[in-house]
């Protein structure tokens, strides 16, 4: 397998395009992001939980009389204490702000769910918009780091590779 063994010229210059590739790729990221959609595109959504469902990278879940499935992103923060107050045993009435028009789900399955960027639970903000913003633009910041970490790394195996570091 390419990735055992001793550092060669060919794997180094490998892991440099790759170093630069991610690079990229996250420094493309964090450029085009430009925040979650404004308040004044969301729609409101209130009922009871129906269920929950905990997921690495979000929380989804339905509300009684709304025919739309909901998720709430990781990238929000706070997923533990989301999850607990979605899952409350006396049901309260749970209120959320969505994104009508970018609904999504997974590419093997044709469940829809619309994102959730507010959430009220008993008429008291559990979740801002604020603060669900701030949380996603600490995760897109985040990206700036490592690609400059992934720079760095490949400008040290691209050295490596052309200044004959290792076997070839």
């Amino acid at each position: 397998m390419i990735f055992l063994g001793k550092p060669t010229r060919a794997k180094n210059a490998l892991f440099a395009a790759l170093c630069f590739l991610l690079s990229g790729m996250m420094f493309y990221s964090w450029a085009m992001f430009e925040g979650i959609p404004a308040r004044t595109e969301l729609r409101p959504a209130s009922g009871r939980v129906t269920w929950v469902q905990d997921g690495k990278y979000g929380i989804k879940f339905a509300l009684d009389g709304v025919p739309k499935s909901f998720d709430y992103a990781s990238k929000g923060n706070a997923m533990g204490l989301v999850h607990d107050a979605l899952s409350r045993p006396d049901r309260p009435v749970v209120t959320v702000l969505y994104d009508p028009s970018n609904p999504g789900g997974p590419i093997y399955s044709k469940d829809i769910y619309y994102g959730v960027f507010e959430l009220s639970i008993a008429g008291k903000p559990f979740r801002s918009h604020v603060e669900i913003a701030e949380a996603w633009q600490t995760d897109e910041n985040l990206a700036v780091w490592l690609g400059s970490f992934f720079v760095l790394g490949g400008i040290y195996l691209a050295w490596a590779a052309f200044h004959n570091r290792g076997a070839t």
